[in-house]
């Protein structure tokens, strides 16, 4: 058969398939060998969509533990009532085991086959903004499960192809969700989670998205369920609240009983072996006491009494926790904070204390997570000669309680829990441990050009050929993970916000002309090989509008000059979609 060329044949003409072998193609075309889920791929290939967003095993909650709330969550996820809403939103305090239920449902209805998304919001990635591709997240998963769907999905792109970059959440839900959706009106049940959305951004990046899912989630398929997650933040509630669609549960009005139960199985496994500490009876329950109900606080202090203190033993950890007062004005969470950031300082030394906020002051500045070694990178450029790169391990090797990732070069190192960050981030609650981000800004507008100055170069993952698309270079992936390291990736896409959060300064703008003159195109070639290319045009708009919005003259016309490069990654976008 003859046909017109699909998207990926963009010059093509007089194309003839045959069960789905391409036999004949005119013109310019990319090669393609497949089948016809290959071809629907390749139309799917750029859609806006949150990576690594989905449910992660270690986060579930412990066997035989939340039972109820898990049993009822199940019961509504499955009903066939007609009149059943279809949001339930499970909403309580930090800290009060939300987000585990969330990942324990969401593992559970995949292993049935009856998940359809899961995306887990953290506050930690907000600059991937998540929140402005919620229902193209959704859309993308569900076609990765259903061949209708995907072609769906890949014939309203066709129809409108701004769809696929779209950050309308509104056209999303239309365009790539409910009218795709409705072909499987007829099946099984299909659970759609959203965790933690109190930590998508502030209240206006929400806004649009609490509207659907209060008003407009009727629109899906009667079998389809959306299960939410939140604090009860102020917008949050007023807008689910009173909302027909949505079941609200207050994760608080489970008994008191039925958590402190939880809460002790919880411990009794996590301490009953522990070298140099015996878990009795009493002890069991002053640790279920501190609690309060709080399964973070549990996390918390068995990984405190667990983990290797910096003076003490498990026994003094024990008795550490369980001594502090609970009679300030302050949450049983920063009691705990409290307790373990004393233990690692209980010396007072002020040096380091100093040392201490410098390097939270960058870990909770960045705007993603790094890796101890891409920590370490960027700390090595800091303009300043008074911080070490070393400083980093010697910090959090005593976190580990309150950090992720501090026993693995590759893995991020951030809170383990939205309350720390909080904690640390509010004088009034931290104190001594305050740590204000804003003293970092310049440290890092700085370090991540330097770290481009050092490390770009042309042709940096060594391509034999400048002629093949990066999607027909065999062992690119390698190749990126070879040459182009955490630190210099953080860089290249962050580096522009960096500066822009910055006070104008001749030093970082003397940086960033020189960048100009000699990184520019290796930028945009790193840009592209991790694509992220996309991010150019805009990136370059908030560097332009950094320099000339300024007094100082002699930098007015680099900002000229960023305009004309600002134009070059506008093509370059073109060039590499």
């Amino acid at each position: 058969m003859s046909t017109t060329a699909p998207q990926f044949f963009p010059d093509a003409h007089d194309l003839i398939m045959n069960n789905p072998v391409i036999q004949n193609v005119q013109g310019d075309f990319h090669q393609y060998n497949g089948d016809p889920d290959g071809v629907l791929e390749l139309e799917l290939n750029g859609l806006l969509v949150a990576h690594g967003a989905s449910y992660n095993t270690a986060k579930q909650c412990l066997a035989g533990t939340r039972t109820d709330v898990l049993a009822e969550i199940e019961h509504w996820a499955r009903s066939t009532d007609a009149d059943v809403p279809r949001v339930f939103w499970l909403n309580g305090a930090a800290g009060t085991g939300k987000s585990a239920i969330a990942h324990t449902i969401a593992h559970k209805f995949d292993q049935s086959k009856e998940l359809g998304s899961c995306l887990c919001f953290d506050r930690t990635y907000l600059a991937e903004r998540r929140h402005e591709k919620v229902f193209s997240t959704i859309a993308r998963d569900l076609a990765s499960h259903n061949p209708g769907i995907k072609r769906d999905l890949a014939d309203a792109i066709r129809e409108r192809s701004w769809l696929k970059s779209t950050q309308d959440i509104i056209q999303q839900w239309e365009h790539l969700l409910v009218k795709p959706a409705a072909r499987l009106s007829n099946g099984g049940t299909i659970l759609l989670v959203v965790e933690a959305l109190d930590e998508s951004g502030d209240a206006h990046s929400r806004s649009h998205l609490l509207s659907i899912l209060a008003r407009r989630a009727g629109e899906l398929p009667s079998n389809f369920r959306i299960l939410l997650t939140s604090r009860p933040l102020v917008d949050i509630s007023e807008a689910l609240g009173s909302s027909s669609h949505v079941i609200s549960k207050v994760i608080d009005d489970i008994p008191k009983s039925s958590s402190d139960h939880d809460i002790s199985t919880y411990i009794s496994r996590r301490l009953a072996q522990v070298n140099g500490f015996f878990l009795d009876d009493s002890k069991l329950q002053l640790l279920v006491d501190r609690s309060e109900g709080l399964f973070q606080w549990a996390f918390v202090a068995c990984e405190f009494i667990q983990g290797s203190g910096k003076f003490s033993s498990p026994e003094t950890r024990f008795v550490k926790l369980t001594n502090s007062p609970t009679t300030r004005s302050v949450t049983t969470l920063d009691t705990l904070y409290d307790t373990i950031l004393e233990e690692m300082h209980a010396d007072n030394d002020e040096d380091d204390m100093q040392v201490f906020r410098s390097v939270m002051g960058q870990i909770l500045a960045l705007r993603e997570p790094l890796s101890l070694s891409g920590l370490k990178t960027i700390r090595k450029h800091f303009p300043s000669g008074l911080v070490d790169a070393d400083d980093i391990s010697s910090v959090v090797k005593h976190m580990g309680s309150l950090l992720s990732g501090i026993t693995n070069d590759s893995i991020p190192i951030r809170p383990l829990h939205s309350s720390f960050h909080d904690y640390l981030t509010d004088r009034s609650r931290s104190k001594a441990f305050y740590i204000d981000t804003s003293l970092h800004r310049n440290d890092l507008a700085f370090s991540t050009l330097q770290v481009m100055k050092a490390e770009l170069r042309f042709n940096i993952c060594g391509l034999e050929s400048s002629y093949l698309l990066n999607s027909d270079v065999p062992d690119l992936a390698e190749r990126i993970k070879q040459s182009i390291s955490s630190a210099v990736s953080y860089s290249c896409r962050y580096w522009t916000a960096h500066v822009e959060a910055t006070v104008f300064d001749s030093e970082v703008a003397n940086q960033v002309r020189e960048f100009f003159n000699r990184k520019f195109l290796f930028w945009i070639e790193v840009l592209s090989l991790i694509k992220s290319v996309q991010i150019a045009a805009p990136a370059l708009s908030s560097i332009m509008k950094w320099i000339t919005v300024r007094p100082l003259t002699q930098f007015y016309h680099l900002g000229l000059h960023i305009d004309d490069w600002r134009y070059i990654g506008s093509r370059s976008m073109q060039r590499y979609p």
